[in-house]
């Protein structure tokens, strides 16, 4: 075989020592994602006492407020509004397990309609507010009016500066009280960057993936594309510091800290990752050449063709087979190793995302997200890949080789659709408390509104592999079928595209 050619790749000087760092990084961070304790970042309101909306017998000394998963008081903490008007603080906030929070109230609340406003944070730093409301009944407005004498007089004592010694004038209505603002500071930032950092990694991988198993094509061509590969990893290293500010910012902690989290560390790596990338893939391939054995005069097709790697010692064949030199296709080799790196950390940053820190057994979970996002990743990009290939060469008037792309890409992408499919079905049932979620929760109407798209993308494939590949088999030079698959290839690639917006999102949604 001849030597891998790196004509576009070039030297890159001190590899071993950028290597060496990241292989460093690596073993850190999978010691800190064995050592980290599980915390939530879907942490949600489970309910109060009393209830929201309930009318219980007064006064109420104790209001008990219950999460799904540890939190710390954030923020404003917990204040009421009290029937009086009067915004109150807690006299005590007790909690055991982080999960439920005990407010005592000293005067006790009586006398009408109370609002309790509440802002925790979660266990990934993530703050979170809610409100609700319930009545106090069996006590006089006389009660009222000296209980709210007696506020008065203490938040005299205490101080003017105190919430609790507002001025009628600066008395809020229940209904503004309740109103919660549940935009946070950062959220769009952070998703806006998890998106673009999702769809720098899918396509990457995709494309590489495609480069190694599927693609023949000119030089040009093959470096074209790994040169794509590496503007993605760039366009990783924007994504991921874009959704790392975000994520300081949800978390309200500076830059220089916001690492220490489990949702900073994962951005951190991926921004690591895109680096790698971008300075260490190589556009190394190797030539090939068609072998096709003569046609009989009545033949409408070769009768058998292969492809064979060009060998420097090759004598020419038998006068029955006719070679020549047509392509070349890339060589996944040692000069790439930097950037294999950086795909891996790439990988492992997602032990650190969502439920895989939050639901299930924590080592099985990053397996099988691991799992997922490679064999999804080969699926997904190597279709968008295969599709761009496809009006690339058509473009040009150059042979699209539709049939040979197809069936040598059905293989990949035959074991990753496999491999997306039980390691998606681990995920759900890991993250999924019950059946009935996937109806009743957002995160299982949109796991459900995200396999629906991937079935439709499962269904064009499948259309091109059993009904116009057969098809151009028989006819391999009929413009129209050429058109075909290569609309179907795009509607597929748009599908997936789809794919990936609404796991970008999934990531982060509550369970």
């Amino acid at each position: 075989m001849s030597a891998p050619s790196s004509e576009l790749s070039g030297a890159r000087p001190r590899r071993g020592v950028l290597i060496g760092a990241l292989i460093g990084i690596v073993l850190s961070v999978a010691g800190l994602a064995t050592n980290a304790s599980p915390v939530s970042a879907h942490t949600s309101f489970a309910g109060s006492t009393p209830a929201n909306g309930s009318t219980v017998a007064g006064p109420v000394s104790e209001i008990l407020i219950e999460f799904t998963n540890p939190s710390t008081e954030a923020g404003d903490g917990f204040v009421v509004l009290d029937p009086t008007g009067q915004i109150r603080e807690p006299s005590t906030v007790t909690t055991d397990d982080g999960r439920v929070f005990r407010l005592g109230f000293e005067p006790a609340l009586s006398g009408g309609e109370v609002g309790v406003r509440w802002s925790v944070r979660a266990g990934d730093a993530h703050p979170i507010e809610g409100s609700f409301a319930f009545t106090v009944g069996g006590t006089t407005m006389a009660a009222a009016d000296d209980m709210s004498s007696t506020v008065a007089e203490e938040t005299a004592v205490a101080g003017s500066d105190d919430m609790s010694s507002m001025s009628a004038a600066e008395m809020s209505s229940m209904d503004e009280f309740l109103a919660v603002d549940q935009s946070t500071s950062g959220e769009s930032l952070a998703r806006l960057g998890r998106l673009i950092s999702f769809a720098a990694i899918v396509l990457g991988i995709g494309a590489l993936a495609f480069a190694a198993t599927t693609l023949r094509g000119s030089l040009e061509e093959i470096g074209s594309l790994i040169a794509a590969v590496r503007v993605l990893g760039g366009v990783l290293v924007v994504g991921a510091i874009a959704e790392y500010v975000g994520v300081a910012r949800i978390g309200d902690e500076s830059l220089g800290a916001a690492w220490t989290s489990s949702a900073g560390a994962a951005t951190a790596l991926r921004a690591v990752a895109g680096v790698a990338i971008a300075v260490g893939l190589a556009a190394t391939t190797v030539p090939i050449r068609t072998r096709t054995r003569a046609r009989s005069l009545s033949a409408a097709a070769p009768s058998s063709t292969e492809e064979l790697e060009v060998e420097t010692r090759n004598r020419p064949s038998a006068a029955s087979v006719t070679d020549r030199p047509v392509a070349r296709r890339w060589v996944p080799d040692r000069s790439s190793r930097l950037a294999f790196v950086g795909i891996g950390l790439a990988i492992v940053s997602f032990w650190f995302d969502g439920h895989t820190v939050t639901k299930g057994f924590r080592a099985l979970h990053a397996l099988a997200n691991s799992i997922h996002v490679i064999a999804g990743s080969v699926w997904v990009g190597g279709v968008v890949t295969m599709a761009i290939v496809m009006w690339w060469r058509h473009r040009r008037s150059i042979p699209t080789d539709s049939l040979g792309l197809v069936v040598r890409f059905s293989a990949a992408a035959s074991v990753a659709l496999g491999a997306v499919v039980v390691a998606g079905l681990v995920m759900a049932v890991a993250i999924l408390d019950s059946f009935g979620e996937l109806t009743s929760t957002q995160w299982g109407q949109t796991f459900l509104l995200k396999s629906a798209a991937a079935g439709l993308a499962m269904l064009a494939g499948a259309y091109n592999h059993f009904r116009l590949m057969p098809a151009l088999e028989r006819d391999p030079d009929d413009e129209v079928l050429h058109r075909s698959v290569r609309s179907t290839v795009t509607a597929e690639a748009i599908l997936l595209g789809f794919v990936i917006v609404v796991t970008s999102w999934l990531v982060a949604a509550a369970s």
